[in-house]
């Protein structure tokens, strides 16, 4: 199960989802996501992501956790990111730090 919120979604305010979330709006806040986080082309995001699983096609600002990522060419990425495993695309934008491994590694 998962839940896909569109383009014309504006969110000031914290985001937790307990199921794959798909998010290509704009927020000013926190997202976390229990399951997989996929932050669409049309998204801008203004704040800290957090999930097992994520994919960032779209614009945001701010730092993120995740166990495994994928960065798309479209990612335009402004923040500190850590990460057990990266895949990012050629054409994709990343200012700020990386750590990418097992923590304590």
């Amino acid at each position: 199960m998962s839940s896909h919120l569109s383009n014309d979604i504006r969110i000031e305010g914290n985001l937790l989802s307990t199921s794959d979330l798909i998010f290509d709006g704009s927020i000013k806040g926190n997202i976390e996501s229990k399951g997989s986080l996929t932050i669409g082309k049309n998204a801008d995001v203004e704040g800290d992501l957090k999930a097992d699983r994520g994919i960032i096609e779209g614009k945001m600002n701010g730092n993120g956790n995740f166990g495994n990522l994928r960065i798309a060419s479209t990612a335009q990425i402004s923040g500190s990111i850590t990460t057990g495993s990266l895949q990012m695309e050629e054409g994709a934008s990343l200012s700020g730090d990386c750590r990418v491994g097992k923590k304590g590694a």
